[in-house]
C-alpha cells in the first residue's frame, strides 16, 4: 500500500484498515474516496454533527442475521445500542427469510455435522514498525454465517441474498469473483474474534486451525435456494485471493479521487466535500433534525402512493417484477433503451424513421423483449420520435449524455438528492434536459400541468435555474417529449419564467415535505394495493400467503 493522504476535513488515526469482502467488489457508481475512508474506522469528520439514528433498520438482512443469532446462539451478537427497530414489513420478510434459510441448511448439511461459530472470522496482519514505531493493522472480514465441523477440517461460509440464488433469478446483483475469492481466503486463513467494543478498536483475534476444505455458498432468503460459490483447499483460496481480490483491495484503500452518488449519505466527508454540488433549500424544507437520506423523484412518487411501499423498496426487499414491469412499463423501458442506443451512436446523428426496429412485431433491446401488439406500438413510437429528436439541435462537437447519475446535497434538509436525466445535451451553449415519455393514448388525459404530471421535469427546471448544470442559463430549458401513436408532443419550459419556477418549487416541496417529516412509514391501503409490488410484505395488505412465492418476485 502507498502512503494515503488524509482528505481535507478528516482527522484521526489511519493506522487501522478494515475491509469486508464487499470491498473487493467494483461498481461504477461507488465513490473511491468513500471506500478508502470507510476502510479506516478511526477517522472522523473535523466538523461532526450530532448522531441522528434512522427511524427503522436501514439494512434488511441485518434483521435476518439477528433472528438467526437468537436461534443459533440464544442472543444477538451486536451491541443493542446499535440496533434500530425494524419496520413491520421488514419483520414479515425476516420471518419468511429465516424459514427459508433453515430449509436450505437442511439440504446443505442434512447430517448436522457443521456447527455455527459465534465468533467472526477475521484475517489480521500488521506491517513492520516505521522509524516512529507506528504500524498499520489490516483486517479482512466477511459478512455472513460461519460454520465448521468439530475438528475444523471443513469451514463453510454462508452468504445471504435478498432474493433467489437460482441462476436466472438472481437479478442484477451478481457476486463479484473478487468478492468470492476474498470470502474464501478469510474462511481459510482467518482467525476467530468477537465484535470489538468500539468500531475503531482492533479485533482481538485468536488463531484457528487451518481447515482442509473451504466452502462458500449463497442462500436465497426468498426461496431457500442454494448457490455454490467456492469449494476448494486453503491454498486454492489464497491463490484466488492473490489473483482477484488483492489488487482490488489495494486500489480500494489507496483511492483518492471522488465520485458523488448515493453513497454520500453515509460518507464522513459529505458536509465538506468539494465534489458534491450543494443546493441549499432546493426541497423547500428547513429541518436538519432528520437522519440523512437519499432521495429521488421515484422515491417521492412511491411515497405519494404509499409510505410503506417507498420504505420497503428503499431497503431492497424482494419485489414482484411482474407487477413492477407490466407490459405497458416494459414497453416504455424498451422504447427508452432503443432511443438511448441511437443517441449514443458514433458518429453522432439525429434519429430517423428508418432507425425504428425493422421487425415491428418482435424485437428486443438490452433486457427487454417485445412481441405482438406491444412490439408494434413500441416500434411506431420510436419512429414518431424522429420528428423531435434532440440531436437535431445539439451543438456540433458536443456529446449528449444519457442516464448519467447526478447528485446534489441540500444541507438545509440534510438530504442527498439524485437524478438521472433521460438525456442532457448542449444547444447554443446551454444545457438542455430532455425527458422522454411514451404512452398508448393518442391524446392527453386531463389538463394537469406538465410539472405536476412529471415531477422530474420540475426538479430539472429548478436545477437549471440555479445554474447547477453549467452552461448559459439564458437558453437552458427542460423539454418533455411525449411519444403517442398519433405523433409526438414536445413541451418546453424555460428557467427564465418566474411563474414556472415557482410552480416547480411548489411541486417539489409538496412531495418532499411529507416524506421528510414522516417517522412511521405506515401503509396507505386502497385499491392500489392490488398493484403493489411489495404487498407480500405489507402488514396492512391482504397479500397472498408468505409460503407461496410469486414466480415474478425479484
Amino acid at each position: 500500500m502507498t502512503v494515503w493522504p488524509l482528505p481535507e476535513g478528516i482527522t484521526g488515526d489511519p493506522g487501522l484498515i478494515r475491509v469486508f469482502a464487499g470491498g473487493a467488489k467494483e461498481r461504477e457508481e461507488d465513490c473511491p474516496t468513500l471506500r478508502a475512508v470507510k476502510a479506516r474506522p478511526r477517522l472522523q469528520a473535523m466538523h461532526r454533527t450530532h448522531y441522528k439514528p434512522a427511524d427503522f433498520e436501514p439494512f434488511a438482512l441485518a434483521t435476518v442475521m439477528r433472528r438467526l443469532d437468537v436461534l443459533e446462539f440464544g442472543r444477538v451478537r451486536e451491541d443493542p445500542a446499535r440496533v434500530r427497530p425494524s419496520h413491520p414489513g421488514l419483520e414479515r420478510y425476516a420471518e419468511h427469510a429465516v424459514d427459508q434459510y433453515l430449509a436450505a441448511v437442511k439440504s446443505l448439511d442434512p447430517g448436522g455435522e457443521l456447527l455455527p461459530d459465534p465468533q467472526y472470522w477475521v484475517r489480521q496482519s500488521r506491517t513492520a514498525a516505521d522509524p516512529h514505531g507506528n504500524r498499520t493493522v489490516y483486517e479482512l472480514r466477511v459478512w455472513g454465517r460461519c460454520y465448521a465441523n468439530r475438528e475444523r477440517t471443513v469451514c463453510e461460509l454462508r452468504l445471504l441474498r435478498f432474493g433467489s440464488a437460482q441462476p436466472g433469478k438472481r437479478g442484477p446483483g451478481e457476486r463479484d469473483p473478487a468478492e468470492i475469492a476474498m470470502a474464501a481466503y478469510v474462511a481459510a486463513h482467518g482467525g476467530r474474534a468477537a465484535e470489538p467494543t468500539r468500531w475503531g478498536d482492533e479485533h482481538s483475534v485468536r488463531d484457528a486451525v487451518t481447515p482442509q476444505r473451504v466452502r462458500v455458498v449463497e442462500i436465497g432468503c426468498l426461496d431457500g435456494s442454494v448457490g455454490p460459490l467456492f469449494d476448494g483447499t486453503p491454498d486454492e483460496a489464497e491463490a484466488a485471493y492473490r489473483r482477484l481480490a488483492a489488487p482490488r483491495l489495494r486500489a480500494t484503500v489507496d483511492a483518492v479521487h471522488r465520485r458523488p452518488g448515493s453513497g454520500c449519505v453515509t460518507c464522513r466527508l459529505t458536509a465538506g466535500c468539494s465534489d458534491l454540488p450543494r443546493t441549499p433549500g432546493i426541497l423547500g424544507i428547513k429541518d436538519f433534525s432528520r437522519p440523512r437520506r437519499t432521495l429521488s423523484v421515484t422515491d417521492l412518487r412511491r411515497y405519494a402512493n404509499c409510505p410503506a411501499q417507498e420504505h420497503l423498496r428503499r431497503i431492497h426487499l424482494p419485489y414482484d417484477k411482474d407487477i413492477e414491469h407490466n407490459h405497458h412499463v416494459a414497453r416504455g423501458h424498451a422504447v427508452h433503451a432503443w432511443l438511448q442506443h441511437l443517441h449514443a451512436r458514433t458518429p453522432q446523428r439525429p434519429c430517423t424513421v428508418a432507425d425504428a426496429p425493422a421487425e415491428r412485431t418482435d424485437w428486443r433491446v438490452d433486457d427487454w423483449h417485445l412481441t405482438g401488439d406491444d412490439a408494434e406500438l413500441g416500434a411506431r413510437l420510436i419512429a414518431r420520435h424522429a420528428a423531435v429528436c434532440p440531436l437535431r439541435h445539439a451543438d456540433p462537437g458536443t456529446t449528449p449524455i444519457s442516464e448519467r447519475l447526478l447528485t446534489f446535497y441540500d444541507p438545509e434538509a440534510d438530504v442527498v438528492l439524485t437524478a438521472k436525466p433521460d438525456l442532457l445535451y448542449h444547444s447554443r451553449g446551454s444545457v438542455v434536459w430532455r425527458e422522454i415519455k411514451s404512452t398508448r393514448y393518442r391524446r392527453p388525459l386531463g389538463n394537469k400541468d406538465v410539472l405536476e404530471q412529471y415531477p422530474q421535469a420540475a426538479l430539472a427546471l429548478v436545477l437549471l435555474a440555479e445554474g447547477m448544470l453549467g452552461g448559459d442559463v439564458r437558453h437552458s430549458r427542460v423539454e418533455v417529449e411525449i411519444l403517442r401513436p398519433s405523433g409526438p408532443d414536445l413541451e418546453l419550459v424555460s428557467p427564465r419564467q418566474a411563474d414556472r419556477i415557482a410552480t416547480a418549487r411548489q411541486v417539489i416541496r409538496d412531495l418532499a415535505a411529507p416524506w421528510h417529516g414522516d417517522r412511521t412509514s405506515n401503509p396507505s391501503p386502497g385499491k392500489h394495493c392490488a398493484r403493489c409490488e411489495v404487498a407480500r410484505w405489507c402488514p396492512a395488505a391482504d397479500a397472498r400467503p408468505v409460503s407461496s412465492p410469486s414466480s415474478g418476485l425479484h
